[in-house]
């Protein structure tokens, strides 16, 4: 899992605390379940196809985007990644 920091105004943050005491789980469990309620079902994506014939540099490219035209070592990966 991957560990996020978000602002929320006092009064949720108390009614969240307050739910998820009423649950048996944590705040945390509360927001995941939250999100997953609201988010699209979201498919995975086909994993790029490879043959013997690439260099590692395509490879590379087809997985993660390094390399990529526009793509420079100092972008943010998850951007990379999944375009956000």
């Amino acid at each position: 899992m991957k560990t996020i920091s978000i602002t929320i105004p006092i009064d949720l943050d108390h009614r969240a605390a307050e739910e998820a005491r009423r649950r048996g789980i944590s705040k945390s469990e509360l927001i995941r379940q939250g999100l997953a309620e609201v988010l699209p079902e979201r498919e995975p994506s086909p994993m790029p196809e490879i043959d013997s014939s690439m260099s590692t540099a395509e490879v590379l490219r087809r997985f993660g985007g390094f390399g990529s035209p526009g793509v420079t070592a100092g972008d943010d990966i998850d951007a990379v990644i999944y375009g956000a």
